[in-house]
């Protein structure tokens, strides 16, 4: 068959093989070698729950957006902690490096129950752009993975941007410090691997469709229309893990998904996710064990 070509840039390119940037290989799922997860789940889930702080004197002015931010930490993510314990989930944990500090019954609850802290920078307000020089970017990411390592007494595994921000070069500089996996792409239902010069990190697939971030926040869905979109993802995707096991990761702000009229929405998903049997609920980092096992 004929090969598809295109021009980019004034440069020939095949679509099929080549992509205009080198983070990735391009890879379509109908070539690729089949997945399975334990026991025979169709979908492996990860639960990721975001916990941010966005400090109040970085615009004095908002201090509606504030205290609503501000609610996660202080009730959001121990509602949400209950739920998931109950439904015997562990989630993986983005958490500000501000937090860390200033809310240490959240790191203590997160460490009774299990859950795995994941690298999230030091603010909400203080996002990752290709502006920032490659040292203040390296810098950034080593005091964010620093921050939990002192905290934890070992240093994260994975990577989530606030506001899922990053730079041309920040893949690069995750992986050579020591960084295994990242949740800031979306663009795929199975992990795929970056090209990096040093050590090795993969894309845990972080959907905006499966994100209250997005459904609820930016697309102002209701919560029971969250909980529908959120059934619909995850039926369709058992029905394609007939061919290659599938993931889902649900995305979760603290101070969205933890306030009482979401939070129960939140909860009929899960106990329908729990109760299909084709699930498998897991840490990011589980999940990335289980891809590479399969490599």
């Amino acid at each position: 068959m004929t090969e598809l070509i295109a021009t980019y840039n004034s440069r020939t390119i095949n679509p099929v093989t080549r992509m205009d940037h080198d983070l990735y290989s391009f890879s379509a799922l109908p070539q690729r070698k089949k997945l399975a997860w334990p026991n025979g789940a169709a979908v492996a889930m990860a639960v990721v729950v975001n916990v941010d702080y966005g400090d109040l004197a970085t615009n004095p002015l908002n201090l509606v957006g504030f205290t609503y931010r501000d609610y996660g930490p202080r009730v959001g993510v121990f509602r949400l902690m209950r739920m998931l314990d109950a439904l015997g989930i562990k989630a993986s944990l983005p958490i500000s490096d501000v937090l860390l500090e200033r809310t240490p019954r959240v790191l203590e609850e997160a460490r009774h129950l299990g859950w795995e802290l994941v690298a999230h920078g030091a603010k909400v307000t203080q996002p990752i752009t290709s502006a920032m020089s490659e040292t203040d970017e390296r810098a950034y990411l080593i005091a964010s993975r620093d921050a939990i390592a002192a905290a934890i007494g070992t240093p994260p595994r994975g990577w989530l941007g606030p506001t899922n921000s990053q730079s041309t070069r920040t893949t690069t500089l995750l992986a050579e410090l020591g960084y295994d996996y990242t949740l800031d792409w979306g663009n795929d239902d199975q992990p795929y691997p970056f090209h990096v010069p040093q050590g090795q990190l993969l894309a845990l697939p972080y959907s905006v469709e499966t994100s209250d971030a997005a459904v609820i926040q930016a697309q102002s869905h209701t919560p029971w229309e969250f909980a529908t979109a959120l059934e619909d993802h995850l039926e369709t995707l058992i029905a394609d893990a007939k061919k290659s096991g599938m993931v889902m990761t649900l995305g979760l702000q603290a101070h969205v998904s933890g306030q009482p009229l979401r939070a129960k929405y939140i909860r009929s998903f899960l106990e329908k996710a729990v109760a299909s049997g084709k699930v498998w609920f897991a840490t990011a980092s589980e999940i990335a064990d289980a891809y590479r096992a399969q490599l």
